[in-house]
């Protein structure tokens, strides 16, 4: 799937998708809440097969549909009940913390705490996805993940006062 966003000044925003069997679906958001669906035949994206004009409200209740709100596949439960274990916290790191000053990977957080880094938010940088190496200092916020006793322990094991 390919996925891009871009401004239509004075209009609104554009969103265009190509599915993984090579459809290509793209909506106008305009700023008037009104939105434009262009469908196109895999061969010819210059020209749209269809169109189609929703209000707002029209366009939350078909995106409701599409989300599941109203039908759920027997999948879709499946993966419900996976990530009813999942959790995912912001904690910011005060200074009195002993991972402030290490790196991931020297404070070995995965094996001591069970969770994951996904993240580390500095003053005014985001590092998604932060290698081993990278140091965790105080005031940081570090983005984890797993389950909300791994969490937990990731709290009491780094002395966060969350």
């Amino acid at each position: 799937m390919e996925f891009k966003e871009s401004d239509l000044p004075g209009i609104g925003k554009k969103y265009s998708i190509v599915t993984s069997a090579g459809d290509k679906i793209t909506v106008v958001m305009h700023v008037t809440g009104k939105r434009e669906i262009f469908v196109f035949e895999p061969d010819d994206f210059d020209e749209p097969s269809c169109d189609i004009v929703l209000t707002e409200e029209e366009a939350n209740q078909l995106g409701s549909v599409l989300m599941g709100a109203y039908y759920r596949p027997e999948q879709e439960k499946e993966k419900e009940v996976l990530i009813e274990n999942l959790a995912i916290e912001w904690v910011k790191i005060p200074p009195t913390s002993s991972l402030s000053g290490k790196s991931i990977k020297e404070a070995d957080i995965r094996r001591r705490a069970g969770v994951t880094v996904i993240a580390i938010i500095k003053e005014n940088e985001t590092i998604v996805n932060p290698k081993p190496e990278e140091v965790i200092s105080a005031g940081d916020t570090v983005v984890v993940v797993g389950t909300r006793e791994q969490v937990d322990n990731f709290i009491r094991e780094y002395q966060i006062n969350a």
